[in-house]
């Protein structure tokens, strides 16, 4: 059932940042508050100039410009142009699926967060924060590119539905255990590299 997986992983986010992570730790409060909002947003849709975006989506959106506006101007227009590549990419994917759905071997879900998650640390090496935002503005803005090739057309689509949200949680939970890994693989070794030099 679409949206379930979107569910499931919000809402451990939520459970992990209100009850297990250390009370000390600045960002915990307003991860669970954002999970929080986003699970209660999910059912939720508005109509903006002829196009219907999803609560999460919106609220999603407006996070990252937020936090892409905090970012040093030479950050920032790294960001933008990897955000851009993406977006015409995901974009291109989505015209192409409509177009011949048959290649879609696999389920569609686990097929595009594999490919944004490769695509993510193929475009943006640098942290897993903007590794994230690249990915949500990315894929989120190809929507509204591809919204707006069908708007012309009068077939309505939904900005950010539940399958594209099961995608986008599937992607990101992806890129914060992969981050821990290569971060529990790397630590060990740089405090052995430490040892050796003193």
């Amino acid at each position: 059932m679409p949206g379930m997986l979107y569910l499931f992983i919000v809402w451990s986010i939520w459970i992990i940042c209100t009850f297990i992570m250390e009370k000390n730790l600045p960002y915990r409060w307003t991860i669970a508050a954002i999970a929080l909002i986003l699970i209660i947003l999910q059912p939720t849709a508005i109509t903006i100039f002829s196009m219907t975006i999803s609560g999460p989506a919106l609220l999603l959106i407006l996070i990252c410009y937020y936090s892409v506006s905090k970012l040093k101007m030479s950050k920032q227009v790294y960001v933008f142009f990897t955000v851009l590549a993406l977006m015409v990419g995901y974009a291109g994917f989505l015209l192409f699926e409509m177009y011949d759905p048959v290649w879609m071997i696999i389920d569609r879900r686990i097929m595009v967060s594999f490919l944004l998650f490769l695509i993510s640390y193929l475009i943006s090496s640098s942290s897993l924060s903007t590794r994230v935002i690249v990915v949500v503005l990315g894929t989120l803005q190809g929507e509204l590119l591809f919204a707006a090739s069908l708007n012309r057309l009068d077939m309505p689509y939904l900005i950010g539905s539940k399958e594209y949200l099961d995608i986008l949680a599937t992607t990101t939970i992806s890129l914060i255990i992969g981050n821990y890994i290569y971060k529990l693989y790397t630590l060990p070794k740089l405090n052995r590299e430490k040892k050796i030099s003193h």
